[in-house]
């Protein structure tokens, strides 16, 4: 017998088994039992969550010949051929090989035929945002009003796509992500049924790198049971786990995270080389970096943060430990200014060079005074009466030579020189002159200037007038040139007119 893979082998089969959904199961199973079937249903939800696999656990319950409140029993016919996929009443389509319109219109003649050997016929179309929109228009009147033994389930990762008229016909269920906990408790139940020896920490890697898909956690276990797994009865360690998906341990991200928040810019750069060196997954360094950020953010503002943040004590307890190096707003502006330039990452050629720039410059951020700062600071001097001993502190800005600054109800500093000024005086009483005449562009003034010459000190001399320059050496004009008159040739006789010759 050939192997089957973990996801496959493991997948739910009854509504009791969906592990993070049962929002979704509950609802389904009291809409078999009371018989209060909708003739179409939109999964929503990302990948890996359990869509299809709700679809097919519906089809079993609607289509089982012995139900049990609400639950398929598993065992008819029905139940086993669905199961195996066998089930001519229960299809499962794939959007994304049949966009075509004329797909959509074979569907619409197919769903006139009543079911062979179930109660029902279902449609089960999968990844239904990538069909056309007129296929979708083919499909609007039969989605609306189908025969009563027509059902239809579809299932999105991307309900942003589907048309708003097909989803106002259809009951909407929204799939959520499942918790790390939950993924942890199935796959050590997984484990310890296939007689796999493997850390609780080890699971814990994996169920915190499938992000909240069980197929991921399943295909991930699978791959380091097939990495890892011997004959020896060693159990899988949590160093063989982080080292086969390229993850970072604890206390490797404790070190960065530590020489993030005090803006030591040689131990990040040391910790990213090291990192690089090692072979690590850079994209998924960069969020682990904002979840770990995220974390000791909450741990610092939150009173419980066991509550809200799904992870191991040892972890709750470093990011606790962490949040105390700084403020909460130097860690708020490193996750903000952090997290603004991940999708960039994806993108960039040198992912080591471009997450160095990003951490440098999320610690300049982070760590820069800010404005709100000095104007807090400001006040509270401010109210000390400690504002004189700023200017000891901070110099102000000293004029260059020959700038005075204005009496109290002067509204302008005008520059003052000595030379200058005596200029001045001499062309006041002269007429200022005319635009057109100097040549110059008009300055418009939208007030009046007032100046304010600088005073003399009392021992002060003139200053020296400036040497008069050399006068120039004259420069002989150059003779022009004349050239002789040319002879014009004299225009050539003009022939006399002929007298015409008389008419006979």
């Amino acid at each position: 017998m050939s192997y089957q893979v973990i996801a496959r082998k493991w997948r739910p089969q009854r509504f009791s088994d969906m592990i993070g959904q049962e929002h979704i199961a509950r609802t389904l199973r009291n809409a078999v039992k009371s018989g209060r079937i909708a003739h179409a249903y939109l999964f929503v939800g990302p990948r890996g969550i359990g869509k299809t696999t709700t679809a097919r656990i519906f089809a079993k319950a609607l289509n089982c010949t012995n139900p049990k409140d609400g639950e398929p029993c598993c065992e008819c016919e029905s139940c086993r051929s669905i199961a195996e996929e066998t089930n001519v009443d229960v299809m499962e389509i794939d959007a994304a090989t049949h966009t075509q319109v004329e797909k959509a219109r074979e569907l619409c003649e197919d769903v006139l035929h009543l079911p062979i050997s179930s109660k029902y016929k279902i449609y089960i179309i999968d990844e239904v945002h990538m069909l056309s929109k007129s296929a979708w228009n083919a499909l609007l009147k039969t989605i609306e009003e189908p025969p009563a033994h027509a059902k239809f389930i579809f299932a999105t990762t991307e309900v942003n796509k589907v048309l708003p008229t097909v989803i106002s016909r259809c009951q909407r269920f929204d799939l959520r992500r499942i918790k790390a906990r939950d993924i942890a408790g199935r796959l050590r139940l997984i484990a310890d049924a296939e007689n796999v020896k493997i850390s609780d920490s080890a699971i814990r890697v994996i169920a915190q790198a499938a992000d909240g898909g069980m197929r991921d956690a399943q295909s991930l276990l699978d791959q380091l049971i097939s990495f890892f797994g011997s004959a020896d009865g060693t159990p899988i360690s949590e160093e063989q786990a982080l080292s086969l998906f390229g993850l970072t341990a604890a206390s490797d991200m404790v070190h960065l995270l530590e020489a993030l928040l005090r803006n030591d810019r040689v131990g990040v750069i040391t910790d990213l080389h090291s990192f690089a060196a090692q072979s690590k997954n850079l994209e998924t360094l960069y969020e682990e970096i904002t979840a770990w950020l995220r974390a000791i953010l909450l741990c610092r503002i939150l009173p419980d943060p066991d509550a809200v943040l799904e992870e191991t004590p040892e972890k709750i307890e470093a990011c606790c430990r962490l949040s105390k190096v700084t403020n909460p707003s130097s860690v708020q502006r490193l996750l903000e200014t952090i997290s603004a330039s991940g999708y960039l990452l994806r993108d960039a050629i040198n992912k080591q060079v471009f997450l160095e720039s990003i951490l440098l410059k999320a610690m300049r951020i982070a760590h820069a005074a800010q404005i709100e700062d000095l104007i807090a600071r400001l006040n509270q001097l401010r109210g000390q009466g400690e504002l004189d001993a700023l200017k000891s502190v901070v110099p102000l800005y000293e004029l260059p030579p020959g700038m005075v600054v204005a009496p109290a109800d002067s509204s302008f500093v005008a520059k003052s020189h000595p030379a200058s000024r005596q200029q001045n005086e001499a062309r006041a009483g002269e007429p200022a002159p005319s635009p057109a005449a100097s040549g110059k562009e008009e300055v418009r003034q939208s007030a009046p200037v007032k100046t304010t010459a600088a005073p003399e000190p009392e021992n002060a001399t003139a200053p020296p007038s400036p040497a008069a320059p050399p006068p120039k050496p004259e420069i002989p004009p150059v003779p022009e040139k004349k050239e002789p008159p040319r002879e014009v040739p004299p225009p050539p006789p003009v022939p006399k007119p002929q007298p015409a010759p008389e008419r006979t």
